[in-house]
């Protein structure tokens, strides 16, 4: 091609949007956990599913074990953290048992979250509330308020859709889609969990990405190709649960 001045003009132009094209790729959207064992324990499936799915994502976690809300409001720590950085999204998961037990325990996660919520805006940016689950069994050592599973579940679900509400903040419904798993099909949901009853297994933890990945991300799980160690049909139930619980907020 012989070189003139219109050449020069469309080599400059393709230069330009080349570079503008790779700003535009490489800025990263950053997440930050705040949470305990259950975001640990769910956390290399999330960052798998991020890291697989497409996108340009830097998450980081903070989650020492049985913290609530109030530790990571007032934790110089987790604060650090939460200040370290222009984050676009701070998910945040309360204590197992504290947010539907009544009383003081779960008036103070309404005011923990509250204040975090708050501290989060002013680093600018959005609240997400990761509603953990109810424990396959119920709770033992709560046996009056949590007796089983649909118990806790839905006193646990109430107080994080109404923290989300009432805080304008997101809620990734993970609680929600154990539910949906344990009226579907209740091996596959008893998997959900680690011998314990509590914490999340392997299928647990993809499960919760799923629904944490279609939330921040605004797509649509069943998308999803990853499916980690789980066998494909069982990982395709998990995503369409995830599908299931995003696509019915009301």
């Amino acid at each position: 091609m012989p070189f003139t001045t219109k050449n020069m003009k469309f080599i400059l132009t393709l230069l330009l949007s080349s570079l503008l094209l790779s700003v535009s790729m490489g800025k990263d959207k950053k997440i930050l956990f705040l949470g305990n064992s259950y975001t640990a324990q769910s956390a290399n499936f999330i960052k798998e599913v991020f890291k697989r799915e497409g996108g340009s994502y830097e998450l980081r976690f903070g989650t020492p074990g049985g913290k609530d809300l109030h530790f990571h409001l007032t934790n110089p720590t987790s604060q650090k953290a939460l200040q370290s950085a222009k984050w676009d999204f701070v998910v945040i998961q309360d204590q197992s048992q504290k947010p539907g037990l009544g009383g003081q325990y779960t008036q103070g996660f309404h005011t923990a979250a509250k204040g975090l919520c708050s501290a989060i805006r002013k680093q600018g940016a959005k609240p997400c509330f990761f509603m953990t689950w109810g424990r396959r069994d119920g709770d033992k050592r709560n046996a009056r308020v949590y007796p089983d599973f649909i118990t806790m579940h839905g006193k646990i679900s109430a107080s994080y859709e109404k923290a989300a509400e009432e805080n304008g903040a997101l809620l990734a419904p993970v609680g929600r889609a154990f539910a949906i798993v344990h009226g579907q099909d209740k091996a596959l949901f008893r998997k959900l969990y680690k011998s314990d009853g509590s914490h999340p297994s392997s299928e647990g933890g993809y499960l919760a990405a799923c629904v944490l990945w279609g939330t921040l991300t605004g797509k649509d799980p069943v998308s999803i190709r990853w499916n980690g160690s789980l066998n494909s049909s069982q990982a395709k139930v998990l995503r369409e649960a995830a599908q299931s619980v995003l696509k019915n907020k009301g």
